[in-house]
């Protein structure tokens, strides 16, 4: 009820200052910064629930990607503008139109003018404004193509150290190193042109200071050749290098069955068609999937050519050799990047493992094809200790993959799938369509199909399974704006595992559904209304019964948040959230959650302040709640909260000399078991 009532009251106090637009409320980057991790709270939620390991590597190097082009904005009258795609801002039916509104009317040359084009609402104006600017289009640009010397000399530089601690709750008497996570990063950037950065980190419980050290350098748009036809027509079709990177990167290719490192969005984005980024650097210091060597990206005309070479040594558990005449085998390869015991110390780098391949694509206006192609090799051969479920999993010392991807954008239709081969002959492959009648509704559709022989060791697949193997299943989705500033989003997805998992010992089937309820009820007041269930199967845990059988198990989650400005400075937030899980051995757990943030962010002084006191009773660990905190800047944080307690934190930023930005984070965490402290603390300067 008191929900309610402060929407009645923020609604009446903000008519006054209704506006055909919002307002510049994105002039605050911490806006956006929250918006945007918000927006992975479910997904990462899911992925800590069926045990990803790489799931918050991923969601740090989203983070990075955000805060690199919130300090190098993307020029919104060039092609620049995909990689608001990339990261999730926008999709490909607005993209289309915006190339349709150049075309009509030329480049943009205010923020009020994204109004006149289609699909874009205030909304999404207010979102992607602090990540653009207005600059001269592509053939403008290519007579003050800056040089080498100017990038070096030109450029902003980042030091950033962050220091982090947990006091109280489980001691763990095994690990070999200091309690504190320790992370330091330099980054050097020069607009879209070029980035280098070195990244090192200690996680908790780690002996070595540099557990983990990182480099990139990465070049863009370096023209080569030129037709002389055409140099002074705008359609020069010469030889470019769209993308150059030494050291660590990231690929993403296709649909992200064949090949796909980093972050991808699921079910629940703006968009099912994804925009694959191709090659990109690694600046964060998650230590799973990436690659490490040599990769690059030619363009002519409409056809791109991508070859890419990494050699690094990965953790895995080694079985040494019974006598001299056996080789070494690898029973397990280890993502967690973990190295606090002398057990994860002797997986630490244990195994050599090459990767070479290529991506081949062509992309005219409207319609994109590739293919792609990669060989792994690794020094000592993995071959699993044999289970009930994992008979199907990679085992050897070599894989080779393939795959075909397509785009094609029809009027208000848009079509996308991707066919995957392994080398034991095995296929997986999805096919979708978004259908958008009008600006304001979509409608989707994603069938996928994974054989249980499908293996692949780098992809970012859509579905329930992190391997992309052995399911089946098919996704409805609508998103539309029932009324201005209003946003819905909705899907259902039914899909059914073809084998066994180390869950359930039987093939099974299960269902997903979703709602999401949005609106910005001013320029200072928002709420959304979210509803999750999800019902899948597991193996019994009756103890009575001589084997397992198979028993459903329903988790369902309600989510409602208020925002509203008291003044500039000062806004309020109220969360309040429900989860039930039942199964068919009779368990029925509970949990509930209620907060109230105080954010104090004065436009006209150097610091700022976050506060949140929150309230949390759940019956056991199947019932917890996952709640989005605030962060350091470059982290977040989404704890698993269940038991029966309070959480407070604060955060602080405070700016000194206007290039150096301090930040600290304290937070307590008060059970009836314990009293925990959580401490981070952050240091960037820019010059």
């Amino acid at each position: 009820m008191v929900f309610f009532i402060l929407l009645l009251v923020s609604t009446w106090t903000v008519k006054a200052q209704e506006s055909d637009s919002l307002k510049p409320i994105t002039q605050n980057i911490d806006f956006l910064y929250q918006i945007l991790l918000e927006q992975t709270e479910d997904r990462l939620s899911e992925a800590l629930e069926v045990g990803v390991d790489q799931g918050e590597e991923s969601y740090e190097n989203l983070i990075e990607d955000y805060l690199y082009y919130l300090e190098n904005p993307v020029n919104i009258n060039s092609e620049e503008v995909v990689h608001l795609e990339e990261i999730g801002l926008l999709n490909s039916f607005q993209l289309e139109a915006l190339q349709q509104y150049r075309r009509q009317y030329g480049d943009l040359l205010f923020t009020g003018e994204l109004l006149m084009v289609e699909g874009f609402t205030d909304v999404v104006m207010a979102v992607i404004t602090p990540l653009i600017v207005f600059g001269k289009s592509e053939k403008a640009q290519e007579a003050e193509k800056p040089g080498i010397g100017k990038m070096l000399t030109k450029g902003r530089h980042q030091l950033t150290a962050n220091y982090a601690q947990k006091f109280g709750g489980e001691v763990h008497e095994d690990y070999v190193g200091s309690p504190q996570k320790i992370q330091l990063k330099y980054t050097f950037n020069y607009k879209q042109k070029l980035r280098l950065g070195v990244v090192t980190e200690k996680d908790p419980g780690e002996p070595l200071f540099f557990d983990f050290v990182g480099a990139h350098c990465y070049i863009t748009d370096i023209r080569l050749t030129r037709d002389a036809g055409l140099r002074n027509t705008g359609h020069d079709k010469g030889l470019t290098v769209m993308a150059l990177a030494l050291g660590d990167y990231q690929l993403s290719f296709g649909q992200g069955l064949t090949l796909w490192s980093g972050m991808s969005f699921g079910k629940g984005g703006s968009s099912l068609m994804r925009r694959a980024s191709g090659v990109k650097p690694k600046a964060s210091s998650g230590e799973g999937k990436f690659f490490r060597g040599v990769a690059t990206t030619l363009k002519y005309g409409d056809f791109y050519a991508t070859a890419f070479f990494s050699i690094r040594d990965i953790d895995a558990t080694v079985s040494q050799a019974d006598s001299l005449d056996e080789p070494e085998l690898v029973s397990a390869l280890q993502e967690s990047g973990y190295h606090r015991t002398p057990n994860e110390l002797a997986k630490r780098n244990a195994v050599r493992q090459q990767v070479f391949g290529g991506h081949l694509c062509y992309a005219g206006p409207s319609f994109e094809i590739g293919f792609t192609a990669y060989h792994l090799r690794l020094g000592t051969p993995l071959e699993l200790k044999p289970t009930k479920y994992n008979q199907f999993y990679f085992q050897g010392d070599r894989l080779t993959d393939m795959g075909l991807d397509f785009r094609w954008l029809i009027g208000k239709t848009a079509f996308f799938g991707e066919l995957s081969r392994s080398d034991n002959g095995a296929f997986a492959g999805l096919i979708g369509m978004t259908v958008k009648p009008k600006g304001y509704l979509d409608f989707s559709i994603l069938y996928r199909n994974y054989d249980k022989r499908y293996q692949s060791l780098f992809n970012g697949v859509f579905g329930e399974s992190s391997r992309g193997q052995g399911e089946e299943g098919i996704y409805l989705g609508v998103q539309c704006a029932p009324a201005p500033r209003w946003n819905l989003l909705a899907y259902c997805d039914i899909f059914r595992l073809k084998w066994l998992t180390s869950q359930v010992y039987n093939p099974s089937w299960g269902q997903e559904y979703s709602l999401k309820l949005s609106h910005q009820i001013s320029n200072t007041a928002s709420m959304q209304l979210r509803f999750k269930s999800k019902t899948k199967m597991k193996n019994s845990s009756d103890d009575h019964v001589f084997t397992h059988y198979p028993i459903f198990y329903t988790k369902r989650n309600l989510n409602f948040q208020i925002s509203y400005g008291i003044t500039e400075a000062l806004t309020f937030s109220d969360k309040a959230a429900y989860s039930h899980y039942l199964n068919d051995d009779g368990a029925d757990s509970r949990g509930v959650f209620v907060c109230h943030d105080i954010s104090y962010k004065p436009s006209e002084k150097p610091y700022s302040l976050t506060l949140r006191y929150a309230l949390f009773d759940s019956d056991d660990y199947y019932s917890r709640i996952s709640i989005y905190e605030n962060d350091v800047l470059g982290a977040f944080s989404i704890p698993s909260l269940y038991g029966r307690g309070s959480r407070i934190y604060l955060l602080g930023k405070l700016t000194l000399f206007g290039s150096l930005s301090l930040y600290s984070r304290v937070g307590i965490s008060v059970l009836s078991q314990n009293t925990n402290l959580d401490m981070k603390s952050e240091v960037i300067w820019k010059f």
